[in-house]
């Protein structure tokens, strides 16, 4: 499989399967629409350039999910810091929306990665 499709493929699993969870949760899929691409969108952004490097360097399964990992934590990061200027206290509700939105992409990124297996390497014939 080409190098530009595993990346594709994967990020729209991910991204259908964290949906699918999210819309279970909240039980409306608009809702975890806007969940997922409000609170998770630097998350999403930090495991596509991630995944486009993982697809040169050729890293395997645990990389790629090590990568979501840190997509995710980079992601709630942000809306903490971005909470804390807006509003000068610890924003719990965003916080929680995007702890929601992270752990469903976590979920996504792993049955993408798992679907989606990464090439091996060549390797010289001796």
């Amino acid at each position: 499989m080409p190098r530009a499709l595993s990346v594709i493929l994967r990020l729209a699993i991910a991204v259908v399967v964290a949906l699918a969870l999210l819309g279970l949760w909240l039980q409306d899929l608009a809702e975890a629409a806007r969940q997922l691409f409000l609170f998770m969108d630097i998350g999403l952004g930090v495991w596509l350039v991630l995944l486009i490097v993982g697809a040169v360097r050729g890293w395997g399964i645990r990389a790629l999910i090590v990568s979501a990992v840190i997509g995710a934590v980079l992601n709630l990061l942000t809306v903490t810091v971005v909470g804390l200027i807006q509003s000068g206290a610890l924003p719990w509700e965003f916080i929680g929306w995007a702890a929601q939105a992270g752990i469903a992409f976590l979920v996504g990124a792993v049955v993408a990665v798992v679907i989606v297996k990464p090439r091996r390497p060549a390797t010289a014939a001796a």
